[in-house]
């Protein structure tokens, strides 16, 4: 038995079971990639419809201070929500080459933190501005037709809010949720690996 260690086969070997970092930061890009474009999708359609909704208020100048109230409570809720979304692209910035994974896993971290403030906290304070805010404004437009009218409008509108609230987004929370829990996963396990 011989006692010679070949210490650059054992390198070798080494570098052959470490982790490819650059996949995992290729994929945590993309993932970027995706939130950086919902966003500026978000962005282009609700200030779409803060225009649209001053330009209703403008044109049909509405008599009840209801509609007016459910008016600017959407828009408070559309503007305040794109306030603090757009907080997000900082953290979502291009993935630096030279980014260790350490320091790559504690913004992955924070884009996770982030996503969960605003999908816990803010997604919720809009959802509950935004029914509010409709249903103030549908007081006056609703109330000028027969109670069934105004029962079914009430009653489309608010299911669909439900629709929205129960399912798409909890489905998108959750998808997206998996997405950056693997990305931290992987990452975590790469740290280890380092390590050890």
């Amino acid at each position: 038995m011989s006692n010679n260690i070949d210490f650059k086969e054992l390198w070798n070997r080494e570098k052959a079971n470490a982790p490819d970092i650059s996949e995992i930061f290729a994929k945590a890009d993309q993932l970027n990639r995706k939130t950086r474009n919902k966003i500026w999708r978000g962005n282009i359609l609700l200030s779409l419809t803060v225009a649209v909704m001053i330009f209703i208020w403008w044109y049909y100048q509405p008599q009840l201070i209801t509609t007016k109230i459910g008016v600017t409570l959407v828009i408070i809720a559309i503007v305040v929500f794109l306030a603090t979304t757009n907080q997000m692209f900082p953290l979502l910035a291009k993935t630096n080459v030279e980014t260790d994974s350490q320091h790559f896993l504690a913004q992955m971290i924070r884009v996770k933190q982030k996503q969960d403030f605003l999908n816990k906290t803010m997604l919720t304070g809009y959802f509950i501005l935004l029914s509010l805010g409709v249903f103030l404004y549908m007081i006056e437009y609703a109330g000028r037709g027969s109670l069934a009218f105004q029962l079914t409008a009430y009653g489309i509108t608010f299911a669909w809010m439900a629709f929205n609230w129960f399912y798409i987004r909890t489905k998108s929370i959750k998808k997206q949720q998996n997405a950056i829990n693997d990305i931290i996963s992987r990452l975590e396990g790469v740290n280890k690996q380092l390590l050890d």
